[in-house]
Parts: structure tokens; C-alpha cells; sequence
């Protein structure tokens, strides 16, 4: 008589992803980030190593991903974005942004997402590998192309240090300022940041001229 259970590790499937993320966030929590390799997360998962790569860019990633409990990939925030005009993108980055920060559940993640990463080199080189490929870039998308790397990073640079004061420094009143007035007030600078001018030569060239 032959089993019936198939053999080798679990293949890819709707749960597989999640499977992993949970894994690795077994690991991360009793190990040191040093010493968890993609190998042992797939061993815990059950899963094949090769899906660990095709689901998540590196282990910087999935420890981001296991930390910050995104369940919400970052990517659930442009997703949002994606269908907003152009002249508005601004603040509706804002608002995705807290969104998925302040989804039930995920209280203090943020804080522990930055305290984990500082508090770890490899880590810290790893987030700033991932958050260039895979953030920035995004952002990118939605910025002018006149200097779109510049634009796409001071707009992030925004959204950190708003989130900084709002979810680890918890400064007021930026902590219990609600998420459409934090939209309205950090939207401006993020959309003058994808699609205003940048240099005051510009602005200068685009103003009327001065009449004797």
C-alpha cells in the first residue's frame, strides 16, 4: 500500500506567503537578526527556500515585513494612491500612510520597526537597500520626471519624520491631530515635493516680468 501524502516541502499557495511571515517572525523573535538565514525560516515554514525568494526581495524585507506585522505589504499603500489625481497625490500618501500604521493590531509597530533597525547594522543597510528599491521607487511613479529620484526622496524623507514625531517622539500635537488634518497639512509639502518647482531658479524664470 502507498501513502497517500505528497512528499517534499509545502508548495506556493494563497496561505504560503503568510505561512512564512510567521515563520520568520518566530525566529526573529528567540534569534538574533544575524543568526535567522532565509534557509532555517523556509525549514520552520515547511516550505521550499525558493519560495521564501520569490515572496519577499531578501531577509531585510521579511524581517520588516515580520516586525512591522504588514500584513498590508508596504505596496497597500500605493495601491491606494494609484487611482487619486495627480494634483492630490500628496495627500493621500499621507493618509494611506497612517492608514495602514494605525490599522488595528498594529499599535507601536512603527516604534518597534525603528528600534529593531537601528539597533542592528546589517539590518539598518538591509531597510535602506529595501526601502530605496522598493519604496522610493514607487514613489517615484507618482512624482514629476523633472529630477524624479530627488523628488521621490524628499517626499519620503517627509512621511519618516512625520511618522517619527507621530508614532515613536509622540510630539504634539502632531500625535492626536487626526489623519485628514495630518493629510492636509503634510499633503502640501509632500505635493509640492513630486510636482512643484524645486529651485528658486525656476521660480524665478516662471514669474511675470516686472514692468518699469
Amino acid at each position: 500500500m502507498t501513502s497517500s501524502k505528497p512528499r517534499g516541502r509545502r508548495p506556493g499557495s494563497p496561505d504560503t506567503r503568510q505561512t512564512i511571515v510567521g515563520a520568520a517572525r518566530g525566529l526573529f523573535d528567540t534569534q538574533p537578526y544575524d543568526q535567522v538565514s532565509l534557509r532555517a525560516i523556509a525549514r520552520r515554514a515547511d516550505v521550499d527556500p525558493a519560495l521564501v525568494h520569490h515572496y519577499f526581495s531578501g531577509k531585510a524585507e521579511l524581517f520588516l515585513t515580520a516586525t512591522a506585522d504588514v500584513s498590508a505589504d508596504p505596496m497597500e499603500i500605493f495601491r491606494m494612491v494609484d487611482d487619486v489625481p495627480a494634483d492630490r497625490r500628496g495627500g493621500a500618501l499621507v493618509l494611506a500612510f497612517t492608514a495602514v500604521w494605525e490599522a488595528a493590531g498594529r499599535s507601536g509597530r512603527f516604534t518597534e520597526f525603528i528600534s529593531s533597525m537601528l539597533a542592528t547594522p546589517d539590518l539598518t543597510a538591509g531597510a535602506g537597500e529595501f526601502i530605496t528599491q522598493q519604496i522610493r521607487e514607487r514613489i517615484a511613479h507618482f512624482a514629476d520626471p523633472d529630477e524624479r529620484t530627488l523628488r521621490a526622496t524628499l517626499a519620503m524623507s517627509q512621511m519618516i519624520g512625520m511618522a517619527m514625531l507621530r508614532y515613536t517622539l509622540r510630539m504634539e500635537p502632531v500625535t492626536s491631530v487626526s489623519r485628514s488634518r495630518l493629510a492636509e497639512l503634510y499633503g502640501l509639502t509632500l505635493q509640492h515635493y513630486l510636482t512643484g518647482r524645486l529651485s528658486a531658479e525656476d521660480r524665478r524664470n516662471s514669474s511675470p516680468a516686472v514692468r518699469d
